[in-house]
């Protein structure tokens, strides 16, 4: 069955708001709690979407972790328009590393999950802020104005694959500057985020293939 991704959008939230999301552990061998909650607990834009993946969790996150362009072509296509062809996207090529060469950072990997961010000035002059030896603290903690910080997740609990992006600002200029692109951004991030997902599940299904 082709199953589609659920699309669980939201525009901003804090603990509590997500009502989807995967429960803090409890007891020994429960379900590893959302890191992005830590490192994001309140954020002005946010999506989230979750495709069933029958698989072992640490099978799902390397599949994440290491999707390569010619395994999610739709994607590339996208991302080569976007881009008018000025930056290649070669079919090798790890799709995480769009933004770990842009200056985000691993901020956290599990075998349930793992999380990307970055922090953006609202300027044309080195807008990237490189983060330090402890990129998850510096994040969590960031404060200075104009700017927004950027994060997503992979994470993988009792079969499904969920992936969520929450965006926080800094302050007021930085959130209706962020705001207005998020509308035109909206619906195509929701969009790639599905082919994104079905590839990660194509490869999880292509490597057990394969080992079988």
């Amino acid at each position: 069955m082709n199953e589609r991704p659920q699309d669980t959008g939201t525009g901003g939230g804090h603990p509590g708001t997500d009502d989807d999301a995967s429960p803090a552990t409890g007891s020994a061998g429960g379900p590893e709690r959302p890191v992005l909650d830590e490192l994001v607990p309140r954020w002005d834009r946010g999506e989230r979407h979750r495709l069933r993946v029958d698989a072992p969790a640490a099978a799902v996150i390397d599949a994440a972790d290491g999707l390569t362009w010619g395994e999610v072509p739709s994607f590339r296509l996208v991302m080569r328009l976007a881009g008018l062809g000025r930056t290649p996207f070669p079919k090798d090529g790890r799709v995480l590393d769009m933004f770990l060469d842009n200056g985000f950072r691993m901020l956290h990997r599990s075998e349930s999950q793992l999380v990307i961010g970055g922090i953006q000035r609202i300027s044309r002059r080195q807008p990237i802020v490189p983060m330090g030896d402890d990129p998850a603290k510096e994040f969590r903690d960031f404060e200075a104005p104009a700017h927004i910080l950027t994060s997503f997740d992979f994470r993988f609990s009792e079969g499904v694959l969920t992936t969520e992006t929450r965006v926080r600002c800094t302050d007021r200029r930085a959130r209706r500057l962020f705001a207005a692109y998020w509308l035109l951004i909206r619906a195509g991030s929701g969009g790639i985020r599905h082919v994104w997902l079905r590839g990660v599940r194509r490869r999880v299904r292509a490597r057990a293939a394969g080992t079988g």
